[in-house]
Formats: C-alpha cells, structure tokens, sequence
C-alpha cells in the first residue's frame, strides 16, 4: 500500500516570515558607522569633508563642533551658547568652508539674535554686521559662497538674502526656522517645506509641518545640492506614542530641475529619535546624520524610488 502523502498548506505567518527573509537577504546589510558617539550632538550641518554641529557640555551650555577631513571632531574656540547652536556650512569663493549660526540673548523666545560666522582655517569667529539690524533678530542661516539666506523677525519680517555688496532682501515674507542656500535656490522650512530660486521665483511646497486631533505630521532639516532637495518627513498617530511605538522618518527629495510637484522618497525609515537632521556629504547625497545615537555615516546610502 502506498504511503499517504499530507499536503500541509502554508499559513499566512510562514509566508511572512519566508517572504522577510527573501527581502532581507536581497537587501545590503545596514551598516552606519558613528563618527561621535554623543547622544547631546543636534542640527548636523557638512560640505564637502568638512562638517558641523551643537553639542551640549556638562555644565548644560552649547559647544560648536567642527570636523575636517580627517574625521577628527573637536569644540570649535568660540564662545558657548546658552541654545543649541544652529550650523550651516558652506563654500567660500576660494573653495575653503565657513560655518554660520545664530546667538540670541534670549534663546526660546529667539530675541535678540544675530548671524555670527566661524572660519575652521583660521579658527576666528566673527559677527556678521552686514545683515545684523538692531531693531530686528537674524535667525536660521544658511551660506554659500559669500550669499546669505536667513530668516528676520521684527521690522519687515521674512525671508532675506543678502549678497556681497548688496543689502539684503527680502524675497517671502514668512520666517523661516530652517533654511539652506545653494548657488541658485534656497530652501525653507516654516508651516512647510518650501523651494524656490534666489530671487524668490518659482516657490514649490511640500510636506506641511501640522498636527490634527489624531495624528500628526512633521518636515525638518531641509538641505540642497547642486540638483536636488532634501528633508526628512514622518509623524503618525498619537496612539502610537501612547503604546511606546516610536513615529517613523525617511528622506524626501525632489528635482531642482524638475517641475514636479511631488517629492520622491528614500527606501529606508528611521525611528524619530534616531535621525532628527540630515546632511550632504561629497557625493551630493544625505550621507551624515544626528539623532539618539550621536553623528553617524548612513551606510549603505539611501536609494531613492519614485
């Protein structure tokens, strides 16, 4: 007599579980390096090898900290911040790198504030007069190549830049918390993130910054290459929290060049409190970010998908 055969269906759980490994085996492993093991380190900022950001000391005042090629990070000799410093770094005319950020005399309120700019090669701070108004706080600034974009509260409030030789201008007149600059548009980040050329031209919006009676959504650390943009983008339902699950993130992007409406977003998603800013580094793509776990390499890059 023949042997019966049993055919055993597969359940729902074991085709998961088969088609997670398939997907984990096809996929590069993560491996992110971290580069400073500081879970205080906040608003990563990097052009080229050089990079920047605010870590917070014992005594619970802010340090700017820089890093040049060679890896190696150290507190930039320039006086402490009683907030977070807010870095950008950017070239010069002559391809060196300098750094911008904004000191307050009263930090939560953000009164009272002027743009101040760090030379890394000759390690000297200095404030920035040109776009300083006494009656008025500089805020959020970005630098490239001698051109400045920041935001102003106070007498005209908006969207300024300021070229060399020129007064500033003011190109929108909401204020931005974010913003980065590159040789031929800015990008912003207020009630949405915002991109538009350096004369205020052709403004695209996306991702808004709100929260509703249930969920709510976030846009953050909006970054510019030669032609691209990117941000990071996520948020959730409030239940989520209440269970311990912590909201997701990613990276969007969208064309400079393009006139599409919608942003394209990356293939990998981060816990909230492991990625809160983005940078670029040499190949024009996010490469660096800060969150929980201190400053880290993304490895591999994120592959980005319609």
């Amino acid at each position: 007599m023949p042997a019966t055969r049993t055919l055993v269906r597969p359940t729902t759980t074991a085709l998961l579980i088969a088609l997670s490994a398939t997907l984990l085996a096809s996929s590069p492993a993560i491996a992110d390096s971290v580069l400073a093991a500081d879970p205080t380190a906040r608003n990563v900022s990097a052009y080229g090898t050089t990079s920047a950001w605010s870590r917070q000391a014992a005594d619970g005042s802010y340090r700017l900290v820089v890093m040049g090629g060679s890896r190696v990070a150290a507190d930039a000799p320039v006086r402490s911040s009683r907030a977070p410093f807010d870095p950008d770094v950017g070239p010069t005319t002559r391809n060196t790198r300098y750094v911008v950020y904004s000191r307050c005399t009263s930090p939560v309120a953000k009164r009272g504030c002027d743009v101040y700019g760090y030379d890394p090669a000759t390690r000297k701070e200095r404030k920035l007069t040109a776009i300083s108004a006494r009656d008025s706080s500089e805020t959020a600034p970005s630098y490239f190549k001698g051109a400045l974009a920041f935001g102003r509260n106070g007498t005209r409030h908006g969207l300024y830049i300021a070229r060399p030789g020129h007064k500033p201008r003011r190109i929108a007149a909401a204020v931005p918390r974010e913003t980065d600059l590159s040789a031929t548009h800015v990008i912003t980040n207020g009630e949405e993130i915002v991109v538009r050329r350096r004369d205020g031209s052709r403004p695209r919006s996306f991702d808004q910054n709100y929260g509703g009676e249930e969920a709510i959504s976030r846009a953050s650390s909006p970054v510019l290459s030669r032609n691209s943009a990117f941000w990071i983008r996520g948020g959730g339902e409030y239940g989520q929290h209440d269970h311990g699950e912590p909201w997701q993130v990613d990276v969007g992007t969208v064309s400079l060049r393009s006139s599409a409406t919608r942003g394209r977003y990356g293939d990998r998603r981060f816990a909230e409190n492991d990625m809160d800013t983005i940078a670029l580094g040499p190949s024009g793509l996010p490469e660096f970010f800060s969150g929980a776990g201190g400053v880290s390499l993304i490895d591999p890059l994120l592959a980005f998908t319609a």
